[in-house]
């Protein structure tokens, strides 16, 4: 069995441990690897066209810079929340923008809990928040006017997030980020960083 650090929407084994990707065994041993060791896929084409998607989507930023990082997430995902952590010492840091597109495609859940964010007066706020409650249940969980309640306008939002993705290819696994490095080339990102090492040297790979 495959130890990964990505969810899939179709297959979620042994809640917040670990998720294996709904992919045949080798493509799914091939990606998984690939995230753990590297944290990067190597479909450059797929990364391309979400970067050419990107302005369908509907994003919460953090930090200002010209290094933009653009991260696909469910809120029902781990490693998404994981990743989230990780990244807190280095948004808005020497040029770090940080971009996250909400998807709803692990539970039936997940719309909800977007919508509840997407619908908040300060959806950076709201998604911080979350995310924090999330990492330590201890703390208060957020409360969001209007949450469990999906209007017309987030329906379509939720919707053209998860078109992106599928029209890239790319829609069975979160977290899922897209940038491009120093070299001007668009990547993806599968996962979360195994260490502060690899996710330092991801990070100094992504270029203006």
């Amino acid at each position: 069995m495959v130890r990964s650090r990505f969810c899939s929407r179709l297959l979620c084994l042994g809640g917040a441990a670990f998720c294996l990707g709904a992919l045949p065994v080798q493509a799914q041993q091939q990606a998984a690897s690939a995230a753990v060791q590297t944290g990067v896929a190597p479909d450059i084409r797929a990364a391309a066209q979400l970067l050419a998607q990107l302005h369908k989507t509907t994003r919460i930023r953090e930090g200002q810079g010209p290094r933009v990082l653009t991260v696909f997430f469910d809120l029902n995902c781990p490693y998404c929340r994981q990743l989230y952590s990780a990244l807190r010492p280095y948004v808005g840091k020497d040029g770090l923008q940080v971009d996250w597109v909400p998807v709803a495609i692990l539970a039936p859940s997940s719309a909800a809990k977007a919508a509840a964010i997407l619908q908040a007066k300060d959806r950076l706020q709201a998604f911080r928040a979350t995310e924090e409650h999330g990492l330590d249940p201890n703390r208060p969980a957020p409360a969001l006017p209007g949450a469990g309640q999906i209007t017309a306008a987030t329906g379509r939002i939720l919707a053209a997030n998860v078109g992106v993705l599928k029209q890239a290819g790319v829609y069975e696994s979160v977290p899922l980020a897209v940038y491009r490095d120093r070299n001007g080339l668009a990547q993806l990102a599968m996962g979360a960083p195994r260490d502060q090492a690899a996710l330092r040297a991801w990070l100094q790979s992504i270029g203006p």
